[in-house]
């Protein structure tokens, strides 16, 4: 099955040597998640999807959401970081992404956001001084941003590429951030987990994501009931994309957890049932991360951060 899906990947490929949706070409998110599904440890850095990619890249390090994009950095630097990676890429162009990922923050960390949301605005509960990435220059920490840019920066240290203070402290923020903006009953939502004083409710990509960044803080407030939302919540998800990304987050958790390990068998016969009605398949990134789902069940996780 994940053989079937690749060669749909391939087929898909745009003469750009990109990938993207329903008539959009050039999307950094669809190339990235394409590249991991399919140049994973496979000696392809001269691939010439790789080489659009790096062709891609502003001045400054970071990626715009697509071709012909403003030159603005924005969130899928942290993606374009995780793929460049996992191809074998060049270190010049990885050590200006991972400047650029040093030096985004939300907002709030200005202080005068962070004056308003502490002084000012009660209508969110959080600490604005724990503060992650956004999805585009100017605005708050969102959960998945941040959570794409702590795999991609605990990656990259992993790896030997940048094992400096800064990438250390820088890690350990967005960690912080996800935490605190956690839902009070486990996962997490787009942003922040209450305002106004409701309650809101987690969301199954969301969480996934975030509980990927978190492998290695299993013991931090929260981390167990939010993998206890995610094992059930996950059955009966009628989206092979959610499920594809709960399936990435259960693998990294399966060997401490019996629930998780339980989970991730019965979500990986849903996703193939998905798969087999064609579900979902005609949207590439969709096919990548159900093929990346299907890879990390057999212990390749491409967003593995733990050492």
């Amino acid at each position: 099955m994940t053989k079937r899906l690749r060669q749909i990947l391939k087929e898909s490929q745009h003469a750009d040597a990109m990938w993207g949706h329903q008539g959009h070409h050039g999307l950094i998110e669809s190339t990235c998640l394409a590249m991991l599904a399919l140049y994973r440890q496979s000696g392809h850095e001269q691939s010439p999807a790789v080489r659009a990619l790096r062709d891609h890249q502003n001045p400054d390090g970071s990626w715009p959401a697509f071709s012909g994009d403003e030159p603005d950095g924005c969130w899928v630097t942290a993606l374009a970081v995780i793929a460049l990676l996992s191809a074998g890429s060049e270190v010049s162009s990885l050590s200006r992404a991972i400047r650029w990922l040093v030096g985004a923050r939300g907002r709030e960390a200005n202080w005068f956001w962070r004056w308003r949301f502490q002084a000012a605005d009660k209508s969110v509960r959080f600490d604005p001084a724990k503060y992650g990435w956004s999805w585009v220059p100017g605005t708050t920490s969102w959960v998945i941003p941040t959570a794409f840019s702590v795999i991609a920066l605990s990656q990259a240290r992993r790896l030997g590429i940048n094992r400096t203070a800064v990438v250390t402290e820088r890690i350990e923020l967005g960690v912080s951030m996800l935490l605190d903006r956690m839902c009070p009953s486990g996962g997490w939502n787009a942003g922040n987990g209450m305002a106004l004083g409701v309650q809101y409710s987690a969301y199954i990509d969301a969480t996934a994501i975030a509980l990927l960044a978190l492998a290695g803080h299993e013991t931090a407030p929260g981390v167990r009931d939010s993998l206890a939302w995610l094992v059930h919540r996950l059955p009966g998800c009628p989206s092979p994309y959610s499920l594809a990304w709960g399936i990435l987050a259960l693998s990294v958790y399966r060997n401490i957890s019996t629930e998780a390990s339980n989970a991730l068998a019965c979500a990986t016969n849903e996703l193939t049932a998905l798969i087999d009605r064609g579900v979902g398949m005609d949207d590439e990134c969709t096919l990548a991360v159900c093929a990346l789902a299907l890879d990390a069940v057999e212990g390749d996780n491409a967003f593995e951060v733990r050492s």
